[in-house]
């Protein structure tokens, strides 16, 4: 009877196995921190009233733990820049806008089949600052503008789906919902002259919505992005000039804004 080794099946076996983990990628939840760039169109509006467009560009920073317990947490920063045109009571281009966005995320990994589904929720902040000073005009009007800033703290609840494909590679897409707690728009008023004092307004209805799709291959991630956020009417606080109430009323509107863009990262 001839004799049979076990080193070559021992051989087969483990040439075998690293072949099936070259071709199947890991889909669970990285350690790591990832640095991204991207590129957007961004338009914020209040129907009826103003609007201010243009494109953005915008640097992502993310750094993640994941435990044992397939329980991972995240930090979260994105800073997006550009300029924006005014379009309303009158009309002007190229006004400073940006935002700064921070937010602490909490995920599990469950593993369904050949994917791997991330539901996740934590706080998160977004800050916004647009400055429109200076006079525009339309034909039958001028408006003498002002600086913005708003200030949201939400509630995200997300949800990450990773399936794999070929080479190594990874299909990332991520749906989320996010729950506007409270807002605070401050309306620099005394920009624009005539004694007029600075306005605070308080929001607290509205939400928000991300959409995204993600390529990823050897730590490197490439992908569009959809971020819309919807805010209601805000309080009324009284217009105040030289110190003295007017007996009008000054409110936050109902507004939008939508945000396309394409990202790039890279994982460390």
């Amino acid at each position: 009877m001839k004799k049979i080794t076990a080193a070559p099946i021992i051989i087969v076996a483990m040439l075998v196995t690293a072949t099936v983990r070259a071709e199947t990628p890991d889909l669970k939840t990285q350690t790591g921190f990832d640095l991204g760039l991207s590129l957007s169109s961004y338009k914020y509006e209040e129907p009826g009233l103003m609007s201010l467009e243009g494109g953005k560009i915008g640097v992502d920073m993310r750094i993640a733990k994941m435990f044992p317990s397939e329980w991972s947490i995240r930090g979260e920063l994105r800073h997006a820049y550009g300029k924006l045109d005014y379009n309303g009571s009158g009309s002007a281009s190229g006004n400073p806008d940006l935002y700064t966005e921070a937010r602490f995320l909490v995920s599990r990994d469950w593993v369904i089949n050949d994917a791997v589904l991330s539901p996740y929720t934590g706080g998160g902040y977004r800050y916004l600052y647009h400055d429109g000073r200076g006079i525009s005009c339309t034909a039958t009007t001028c408006y003498w503008g002002y600086r913005r800033e708003s200030n949201y703290l939400y509630w995200p609840v997300g949800l990450t789906l990773r399936s794999a494909l070929n080479n190594q590679a990874r299909l990332v897409s991520t749906v989320e919902y996010d729950h506007l707690l409270q807002g605070k728009q401050v309306s620099h008023m005394s920009d624009g002259g005539y004694g007029h004092s600075d306005a605070t307004n308080t929001q607290k209805k509205g939400y928000g919505l991300k959409l995204s799709v993600n390529y990823e291959k050897d730590n490197w991630a490439i992908g569009p992005f959809v971020h819309y956020w919807n805010i209601d009417d805000s309080d009324i606080v009284p217009e105040i000039q030289n110190g003295t109430p007017t007996g009008w009323g000054l409110m936050e509107p109902k507004n939008n804004t939508v945000e396309i863009g394409f990202k790039g990262s890279r994982q460390f």
